[in-house]
Formats: structure tokens, sequence, C-alpha cells
């Protein structure tokens, strides 16, 4: 029975047709025309009759138009008597297209239809209570059962209404979560996606830019130190290895096979001991409660400024890499700054560009999104990057990061 309670509505929704069947059928049938004493001629009825039914199948599509027939012929029913002083089935028509008008939202029309209505009833109360105490009946039965179908109806038409528009809301606001969350996803797809082009970049410019470097320097030195191209070659092999090492774990997070950062503060010695220039490494603060996510992002910040570095730097530059880790607590920040001394003009492009080039060491190509890359990463930390010439004629580059989860911003 619970089921079938509940079944009962959808069936509903689904084929409306059954409840107007219903209806008709409560005012339809049995018909009550025939000859009687105190009753109008049949043809007066007939009409009457059909002005309650008919307007029932068209009471959805034509709300206005039903409620006016059926207004008319209920005045009709009452103050001409047509089926003397028997109410009929006409206040069952009434409800209906009084429902009708409040569940579509037509309250203007169903305030003046209830008007009518209660007018009508209150002109025929009198004839009804004269007859009634000739017959001996319940004088206020009648009347007061007429006034509770308009009223009823009126209750059920402002609830149904209420409840669709709750049901609507409900499947708007679940519409718009649902779009939000698949805006959301399309969102966090694009930075993951940004993130891995970003690992990419700085994977290949800082490989490649060591090898192609430390090939040339060892073509130019071999005439002068035999062993130069062993060493240099080993740099090759090496860089060449942890390069393909770092696509491998990229393309791994690509296939969801792997999500964590892969380097670790220890990692920045031999990435630093991997630059052709010659470069040292000062570590300080705390190592503790460090998260791997910030650590990857100092590590590939110094990564792509040590490219530049080999990349633009004149020969004979040294540069200096200082990580300050801070000390453990909410107000704590990163501070990560990579200089290194005069030599040449200044960067060759305005974005990758951390120290001068020379005309005796060809830079390799540059596509211009070094810094772009590293102010990205350090965004996503509630940090900043800023780059720029020393006074001594060298370049700088300093980037902030907090530890801490950056709050979102409330729109």
């Amino acid at each position: 029975m619970l089921r079938l309670i509940q079944t009962l509505p959808r069936w509903r929704l689904r084929h409306p047709w059954l409840s107007d069947a219903v209806l008709v059928a409560l005012v339809a049938v049995p018909p009550v025309i025939g000859e009687r004493p105190g009753w109008r001629p049949v043809w007066v009825q007939v009409v009457v009759y059909a002005a309650f039914v008919l307007p029932l199948f068209v009471r959805r599509t034509r709300p206005v138009a039903a409620a006016v027939v059926v207004t008319a012929a209920f005045w009709a029913q009452y103050l001409w008597h047509v089926w003397g002083q028997e109410p009929g089935r006409g206040v069952i028509a009434l409800a209906a297209v009084f429902y009708t008008l409040v569940v579509r939202g037509l309250r203007r029309q169903a305030a003046v239809l209830a008007v009518c209505a209660a007018w009508c009833v209150l002109l025929w109360v009198p004839d009804w209570l004269t007859a009634s105490a000739a017959r001996d009946r319940n004088v206020w039965f009648t009347p007061a059962s007429v006034l509770f179908w308009l009223a009823g109806s009126w209750m059920c038409g402002a609830y149904v209404r209420a409840r669709r528009a709750y049901l609507g809301e409900f499947a708007r606001r679940a519409e718009l979560a649902e779009s939000t969350r698949l805006a959301l996803a399309r969102a966090a797809v694009a930075e993951e996606r940004s993130r891995i082009a970003r690992d990419i970049h700085d994977v290949l410019a800082h490989g490649v830019t060591v090898m192609v470097l430390n090939a040339e320097g060892a073509r130019l030195a071999g005439a002068t130190d035999p062993t130069a191209a062993d060493r240099a070659l080993a740099v090759i092999g090496a860089t060449g290895r942890d390069a393909l090492g770092e696509l491998r774990r990229l393309l791994d997070v690509l296939r969801g096979e792997e999500d964590v950062a892969a380097h670790t503060l220890d990692d920045l010695a031999p990435l630093v001991a991997r630059c052709p220039t010659d470069t040292v490494l000062e570590l300080l603060g705390e190592r503790a409660e460090v998260p791997e996510q910030v650590v990857e992002e100092t590590y590939r910040i110094v990564q792509e400024a040590l490219t530049n570095v080999a990349r633009h730097a004149a020969p004979g530059a040294r540069a200096r890499v200082r990580v300050d880790l801070g000390e453990p607590g909410p107000h704590r920040w990163i501070h990560v700054r990579v200089d290194n001394t005069a030599g040449g003009t200044h960067g060759i492009d305005g974005t990758d560009a951390i120290a001068g080039a020379t005309a005796t060491r060809p830079a390799p190509p540059s596509g211009g999104r070094g810094l772009t890359g590293m102010r990205e990463r350090a965004a996503r930390h509630g940090g900043t990057v800023t780059a720029g010439p020393t006074p001594d004629g060298g370049w700088r580059v300093t980037a902030s990061l907090r530890p801490q989860p950056v709050p979102a911003v409330t729109r």
C-alpha cells in the first residue's frame, strides 16, 4: 500500500489525463437530467450540464475560459433552480477550475471566481433555508459543504503550486550544482594540464640547455684539454638520464599512476652541481613541516632560474642559489633567490633573461615562458616572483612561497 501511495503521484504526472477522466466521471456520471416537479425543462438541464462537463476537457489549456463558462453555469444552476433546490454537481466542476487557476498562478482570476461563487451561494442560501426548514433537513450542511469544496480547492491548488515551485527550484539548484561541478572539473583539468606543461618545459629546457652547453664547451675545449670531452659526456649522460626519469614520472602522473612530488630538498645539490656555470648553494632554515608540493615548486623555480643562468650568462659568470626555508609556524614563508654576477649584455628576451648573452657562446633558443611559469608556480602558494638586474651588472630572481594553504576568494 505504501509503495502504491509513493508511485501514484509519479504515475499521475506521467498520465495527467487520468485525473481529468476521474474528475469528469464525478461530474458527468450518472447524469442528473430528467423531468421532475420544480426542475427546469430538460433542454435547460442539458445546456447547464454540458457547461459543467465540457470545460473540464480544456481547463489545462484554457483555464480562464473554462472558469468563466463553469461559473456562469454555477450561477444558472443555483439561482434559476435548474434542478430545484438540489445543489447538483456544479460545485465539483467549479472547484476543479478554481484549483486550476490557483495552480497556474492566476490569483486575480481565482479571486474574482471565488467572489462570484461566494456571492452566488449567499444569494441561494435564503431559498435553501426555506426549503430545508419545510422538509426538516439540516439546513447548514449543504452550504457549508459548498464553501468547504471551494476553500479546499484553493488550499490544494496553493499547496501544489508551492510544491511545484519548490521542486523546480530544487531541480534548478541541482542543475546549477552539476554545471558548477563540471566547470570546476574542467578548471581542475586545465590547471593540471598547465602544471604538467610547466613541468615538461622545465625538464626539457634545463636538460637540453645543460647538454647543449656541455657539448659546445667540450668541442671548444677539446683541443687544449683532452679530458674535457669525457667530463662533458659524463654530465650530458647524467643530465639525460635525469630528464628521462622526470619525463617518465610526468607520464605516470598523466596515467594516474602517481600524484606526489618526486623531488626533495636533497635534490637541490645535484641540480646545482649539473649547472655549467660555477654555482654555490645555500640552504637555510628548518626542513621540518615543508609540504611536498611546496618543495616541488621550489625545486622547479630553482631549476628554471639555473636554466636561464646557463643559457644567458656570459662565460666566467658565477651564480648563487639561496633557499631560506624559515621557521615552522603559521607565518612561515620560503624565500628563494638566484643571482649571478655580471658578464656581457643583459638578457636576450624580456621573459627568460637572467643574465646577458654573449657573442662568444650562442645561447640555445628560448620560448620566453620561464619567468611566467615561475610566477604561476609561486602564485599557487600565495607568493610572488620578481626578476631584474642588480647594481653590479648581474641578474637576480627572487621568489616567495607560503607553505600554508591560501584562503579561497569568496565571490
